[in-house]
Order: C-alpha cells, then sequence, then structure tokens
C-alpha cells in the first residue's frame, strides 16, 4: 500500500506476475488486480517465462504491452482501468450472488454496479434491446441513473435516445412481453436501433475509466 495504508484508483503498475491461469498487475499502491491469462493475448500466453518478463508500460504506467508480440497500444493491450473496472462489477456480482440473487436486499453502490456490468455485457453482445429484454425497465432506470451518477455522458446520450425511442412502446398497456417491443421495432425504427447500438460500442468505451473513477479503488485479488 502507499505509506498511509491508502488503496489509490488507477494507481500505476510496478510489477506482473503471471500464474497457470491468470496475470497479476502489482499496483504501486500495493494491490493486485487479476486478469485471464486469455486476456493478455494468445501469442503472450504462449510465451516462455523469460519471454513473458519483457513487458513495458505504457507512457501513464496504467497499461502493458509485450512489444516482442506485436503490442504497441497507447491504452495497453491490458491496462489497470479495465481491471479495476472488472474486479468492482466481480465484487458487486458476488453480493448479488450472496444475497441469493435479491436485487434488493444488496447496497446502493452494488446496485448501481450490477445495473452498469448489465448494460456493458448486453450491451456489446446483444444491443440494448437485448438488455432492456433480458433485465426489464426498472433495470434500464437504474441504469440510467448510474450513468448519470458518474457522468458518462456518451453512454449516457445513446442509451437516453434508445429509451426515448423504446420506452413508449415498453410502457404501453397494449405490451405484455418483450416479444410485443421486438415486434413492435420496425422498419425506419428498428434501423435507428441499430445505429444506436453501433453508437453504444464506441460510447461505452468511457466506462473503462469512468466506473473505477467513481467507485473505485477495487479490492485487491487473493
Amino acid at each position: 500500500m502507499q505509506p498511509d495504508g491508502q488503496a489509490v484508483t488507477g494507481s500505476p503498475i510496478t510489477d506482473v506476475i503471471f500464474e497457470e491461469k491468470r496475470v497479476l498487475l502489482v499496483l504501486e499502491d500495493g494491490r493486485r488486480l487479476a486478469a485471464p491469462l486469455s486476456w493478455v493475448g494468445p501469442r503472450v500466453a504462449a510465451m516462455d517465462a523469460q519471454q513473458r518478463s519483457q513487458w513495458v508500460t505504457t507512457a501513464d504506467r496504467r497499461g502493458l504491452n509485450w512489444p516482442s508480440a506485436g503490442q504497441t497500444s497507447a491504452d495497453g493491450a491490458l491496462n489497470v482501468w479495465m481491471l479495476e473496472q472488472d474486479a468492482l462489477f466481480e465484487a458487486a456480482l458476488a453480493e448479488l450472488k450472496a444475497a441469493d440473487w435479491k436485487i434488493d436486499q444488496i447496497s446502493s453502490r452494488s446496485r448501481a454496479l450490477v445495473a452498469l456490468w448489465r448494460l456493458v455485457a448486453d450491451g456489446y453482445n446483444g444491443g440494448l434491446l437485448q438488455f432492456l429484454g433480458n433485465w426489464g425497465m426498472a433495470e434500464m432506470d437504474a441504469a440510467l441513473a448510474a450513468l448519470a451518477d458518474i457522468q458518462a455522458s456518451a453512454t449516457l446520450d445513446v442509451v437516453t435516445e434508445f429509451w426515448r425511442l423504446v420506452g413508449p412502446i415498453a410502457q404501453s398497456e397494449e405490451v405484455n412481453t418483450i416479444d410485443d417491443v421486438y415486434r413492435a421495432v420496425a422498419g425506419e425504427l428498428s434501423e435507428r436501433i441499430e445505429a444506436l447500438d453501433e453508437q453504444f460500442w464506441e460510447a461505452a468505451e468511457e466506462l473503462v475509466k469512468r466506473v473505477p473513477e467513481f467507485f473505485g479503488p477495487a479490492p485487491s485479488a487473493n
């Protein structure tokens, strides 16, 4: 830890430790953040210990690259912010699991993190309609509130526009299931939602840093 014993969100990297199935970033504040070995890419995963030790940090010391594997990203092939966000999401989901998946029995902090995790997971994998279909209007409200709290303005704009278009349909007395919503989304509206999904993929990149800055620091890995 830092001399005063305080963890610092986004603390710089001081060392890297490889285990059988994961890689640990050792941070200046004393914490360790873990990632699956697959996150460093197949070329690094296949390296021997000596080759793996040839990592370099990015200019801000928050990211890692392995130049011999062709990695030269300005943010790093692996970076502190993405691991901070992942650890925060995992901790919130663990709290939800401990509460027997009863969302109203977890802390407001974890409630917001769960909503953001669900938004990111579905937004990237199936789109905003999938997020709505899987979790409902209450989760949409929770995600919008969380985005506003962390000042993720680009993502908030996209999701707000989606809800402006789809909300009246979902809230209609004629709609009973998500399938009814899917059937009502057609033509130009469908095209507009597809465009918003693409905008979401780009806008949500801001969450990698916004989430840790607001909710961090993440707990240290075991």
